[in-house]
């Protein structure tokens, strides 16, 4: 490159050049100024720094063992105190090392002789504190095992006393009954005599006996008091509490008339008697935990000398160092002062040159230049300049004129195009905008639905966990109370046939009142829960009114006399006799506000009255007044809703709440409506509306079906001794042999050994459960001999569980009937003669075999283990309905739908096998499924395909089965099937 003196390079290198001149002087000054700092930085971090760091450490170290020596005071067990020792001795260790390490550097001799002298009364010192610390925990060792010694006698001497309070107690209660008796007789002396034995001897001996558990207890809690103790004064104290209760106990014991009980009780007064050492090792440890705190508090001086040697060393060293450090700082201001005179003149000669080469002969006119161009590109196309000179400024000067006349014309353009894409872009922006708002509203509305389905999902999880949980809950609770219940009204039952005089039947009424009460409580809360699940069902038939009005009049109506008040029916005329509903349900509302009104009701009358609104025959309006308490008006909205009472009902008699809120659903449900008219003080008025359809008149046959069913020979399964005497006690009294066994061992090995008409099972046994037992027994009885035969006993399941789904479950698993706790006679009775009613017996006398020899027994087996022929089994009758209709009697013709739909869908299945199986000839699998089809036809009452299945599992064990079986068990089953739907389903 050619530099020429007219020239900017020539000019700037000049200038730079004497820029860089500048710089190397600087460089050379700060070098030298730093080298001696280094030298300065050097000594102190060889000699002043560590002697520091040294003494920090060693306090350091002062303060670790001020924390050990510490926790070796409060150190609970040897194992602690040698693990603090140890880390104590780790720590002088260290702090001998400081020390050595300190006796390199100039440090005055008398700090160095002061701190050894420190540090070696600190290490005698603490040694003393590990032998009072060692002898501490050894005397908490032995107070330890004399307070458990005697806090375990204590105990004992409780417990003892415990069981005499309670002799006592139980001698003083019999001298009452005694008592009792002498006063029934009138014998007043003998009753004189019998109470001064009572208060001088018994009470006597009570109170001495309570005396002694009340000190006994005293002394533990002295004992665990004793653990407190940190003084001499207390512990004294605390002594004589001790030995004053000690001496009254010993007193006490000698109260005791029972040898054995009271030789005991000596013996752990005896142990007792070891509180001398006791408390002369409490004392000891007492003045030892003193001690330790004395030595704590030395350790705290000796360590203060020691913090003060070691601060003055620190502060000699920090003298040390800080000498050193303005060593440092002068060098380094001596080195800043030079720098900063060349840097002053460096700086002027810069300014000259910057002035005088670059700001005025080349800045100024580049910022010139500069403007221009800025002001083109602002499109000021009117600029001017001036140049001057040959350089290369006065070049670009005028190459900056051409530039502005060619910017003229692209100016121009750019405001054409300029135009144009503005208007592009607001219409970007537009549209942009649009999409923006549409995918925010689309965001936010798929949040919400998001938030929506999951607070959905979540309710109904919750929903349906809180309804598992009530049904859990009230299937416990009605097992647990039907149970005792059972025993309750079923015993009274028993009890009333025992010949009883006026006043135990007066009180057997107020047992038999009382339990009803309950159950009734019980089944409000049942049918309440059944309500609120929808499975409250509505059975309507024909029914008689008037009888159903009479039979709520014949229920209340000893209750209503019992209060002197009158209870009145009336019936329109024009209200017809017969209609058609469900007259258990309406029974059962009427039922509820008869109670409730005379349950509220002291003084005047309850009114039932029945008419039919004028402008619809159909349409029945029952109301029920009474001249009660009444109802405030505030309060008679909430009557109707569940666990609801006035304030004067819950005053008065107390209740559920549940009455009304179930009659509202009853009522409800049948489509009418229910409500009331109440003044305080006057009365109260309920009613309730229901269209009904007219009935018709139906005869309602009357039999005596105890009397019909013969002798039989029962199995009863029962673990509860009072539900056991209960239903044996029915049985006996309906002339049937029982033969009870208490759980599922005892019923197996009873099975096995003898035959019987039928078997009740409880369902709950503490030893398995009564489906598992029915499959069990079923097998057992089906191996006897060498044969395998079917067994057909009847098994009834006998259960407080009493919901729809469970008894379902008990009929799908192979009972042929169910029994409800508490068990009532009248059902029990329609049980066996729904199941037992034609069928023969087997010996029904203990000993004797269940069938006499002869021709008649060969007869009887020959017909049941060979069946009759073909033509028999049509001339059988497709449908026994007594079977079913018995059932359809107990359980109600929701329940017996359920069943035959159970029956459809299994045998079905069983179907779908059997005939393919038929058709192969796999024989077993034909004799199998046709036993567990003939089982479940038998329980329907399916007389023709029982007995068909008879046959084909006759022919399979035999080796043989006919092809027309297969046509003729199709056609049967299919006949069966229409008539069960014929004769028992619902409208």
């Amino acid at each position: 490159m050619n530099l020429t003196p007219s020239s900017i390079g020539q000019k700037l290198l000049i200038a730079f050049s004497m820029m860089a001149g500048l710089m190397i002087i600087a460089v050379v000054i700060g070098v030298a100024g730093f080298s001696l700092v280094a030298k300065t930085e050097r000594t102190v971090i060889n000699a002043a720094v560590p002697a520091l760091v040294e003494a920090r450490q060693l306090s350091d170290l002062s303060t670790r063992i001020i924390f050990n020596a510490q926790v070796l005071a409060k150190s609970k067990d040897e194992k602690e105190r040698d693990q603090q020792g140890k880390s104590l001795t780790l720590h002088i260790r260290a702090l001998n090392n400081s020390l050595e390490a300190l006796d390199q550097y100039a440090f005055e001799p008398e700090l160095m002789e002061q701190l050894v002298t420190d540090v070696e009364n600190i290490v005698n010192n603490l040694a003393m504190l590990g032998m009072l610390v060692g002898r501490k925990i050894e005397l908490s060792e032995q107070v330890k095992v004399l307070n458990n010694t005697m806090t375990l006698a204590t105990k004992q001497i409780d417990e003892l006393s415990q069981s005499q309070v309670s002799n006592a107690n139980t001698i003083a209660v019999a001298n009452v009954s005694r008592i009792y008796d002498l006063v029934e007789k009138g014998n007043q002396e003998a009753v004189f005599n019998a109470l001064d034995s009572l208060v001088e001897v018994d009470m006597d001996l009570s109170e001495r006996l309570f005396e002694l558990r009340f000190l006994s207890l005293q002394v533990i809690n002295m004992l665990d008091d004793s653990e407190q103790i940190s003084t001499i004064r207390e512990l004294d104290k605390l002594r004589d509490r001790f030995e004053y209760a000690v001496g009254v106990i010993q007193q006490r014991v000698k109260s005791v008339e029972d040898p054995s009980r009271s030789e005991q009780l000596l013996e752990q007064v005896k142990a007792l008697d070891s509180d001398g050492d006791f408390f002369s090792d409490m004392e000891a440890l007492i003045h030892a935990n003193q001690d330790v705190e004395r030595m704590e508090q030395q350790n705290l001086v000796l360590f203060q000398q020691l913090n003060q040697t070691v601060d003055g060393i620190i502060q000699a060293a920090n003298v040390g160092t800080q000498q050193a450090v303005k060593q440092v700082d002068e060098t380094l201001t001596i080195a800043r002062n030079s720098l900063i005179a060349i840097s002053a003149l460096g700086m002027v000669a810069l300014v000259l040159i910057m002035w005088r080469y670059v700001y005025a002969r080349v800045i100024r006119r580049i910022n010139d230049y500069s403007k221009a161009l800025m002001a083109l590109a602002r499109g000021d196309l009117a600029i001017r300049l001036t140049t001057q000179g040959d350089d290369e400024l006065a070049q670009m000067g005028r190459a900056i004129m051409v530039a502005r006349d060619t910017a003229y014309e692209r100016h121009r353009l750019a405001q054409v195009e300029s135009k144009i894409r503005y208007e592009l872009q607001q219409h970007k922006n537009s549209l942009e905008q649009l999409v923006a708002e549409r995918t925010s509203q689309l965001e936010k509305a798929n949040e919400k639905l998001n938030k929506e389905v999951h607070n959905h999902a979540k309710a109904r999880s919750e929903a349906e966990q809180a309804n598992r949980a009530k049904s859990a809950f009230l299937a416990t609770m009605s097992h647990e109370i039907r149970t005792p219940m059972n025993g309750v009204l079923g015993t009274a039952s028993l009890l009333a046939d025992t010949g009883l005089n006026d006043k135990q039947a007066e009180y057997l009424k107020v047992i038999n009142r009382s339990g009803e009460t309950l159950l009734d409580i019980l089944n409000d809360v049942l049918d309440y829960s059944k309500i609120e699940a929808g499975h409250l069902d509505i059975r309507p038939a024909n029914f008689s009114l008037h009888t159903l009005v009479k039979d709520v009049y014949s229920l209340f109506s000893g209750r209503a006399l019992s209060k002197r008040i009158s209870l009145v029916t009336d019936i329109d005329d024009n209200v017809g006799e017969h209609w058609v509903g469900d007259a258990t349900r309406i029974r059962q509302v009427l039922a509820n506000l008869v109670g409730n009104a005379i349950k509220f009701t002291e003084d005047g009358q309850v009114t039932v009255l029945v008419s039919a609104s004028a402008h619809d025959p159909s349409r029945l309006h029952i109301e029920v007044e009474d001249t009660g308490v009444g109802i405030p008006l505030h309060e008679q909205e909430m009557m109707f809703t569940a666990f609801h009472q006035s304030s004067e009902g819950r005053q008065a008699v107390g209740g559920t709440g549940l009455g009304l809120a179930i009659s509202k659903r009853i009522v409800e449900a049948m489509g009418g409506e229910i409500g009331l008219v109440s003044s305080p003080g006057e009365g109260s008025c309920f009613w309730f509306t229901l269209t009904l359809e007219p009935g018709e008149h139906t005869e309602t046959a009357s039999v005596d079906t105890a009397a019909g069913i013969p002798a039989a020979k029962i199995l009863l399964v029962e673990d509860n001794p009072v539900n056991s005497l209960v239903a044996e006690g029915f049985l006996r009294r309906l002339g049937h042999q029982t033969v009870v066994a208490e759980d599922g061992r005892e019923a197996r090995e009873v099975y096995a050994e003898h035959d019987f008409d039928i078997v009740l099972l409880d369902i709950n046994l503490p030893d398995t459960d009564g489906v598992s037992l029915l499959g069990e027994l079923k097998q057992l009885k089906g191996k006897r001999g060498d044969e395998q035969e079917p067994d057909n006993t009847p098994f009834v399941a006998f259960s407080a569980h009493v919901f729809n789904e469970e008894v379902e479950q008990y009929l799908a698993a192979g009972f042929s009937g169910f029994l409800p706790k508490p068990l009532v006679e009248h059902q029990l009775v329609d049980v066996l003669n729904s199941i037992l009613g034609g069928v023969e017996r087997v010996g029904i006398i203990e000993g004797e075999p269940p069938f006499e020899q002869g021709s008649n027994k060969h007869h009887t087996e020959d017909k049941r283990e060979s069946g009759v022929d073909t033509a028999m089994a049509e001339n059988m009758p497709i449908l026994d309905e007594s079977v079913l209709g018995s059932d359809l009697q107990v359980l109600g013709q929701a329940m017996v739908e359920k069943m035959i739909s159970l029956f459809a869908d299994s045998s079905q299945q069983t179907m779908d096998k059997l005939l393919p199986a038929m058709q192969s000839g796999d024989l077993a699998l034909v004799a199998s499924l046709s036993h567990n089809l003939k089982g479940a036809a038998g329980t329907m009452g399916l007389r023709q395909l029982h007995q068909v299945c008879l046959e084909i599992e006759k022919s399979a064990k035999e080796g043989t089965v006919e092809e027309e079986a297969a046509n003729a068990l199709e056609a049967v089953y299919q006949e069966s099937l229409t008539a069960l739907d014929n004769t028992f389903a619902g409208d």
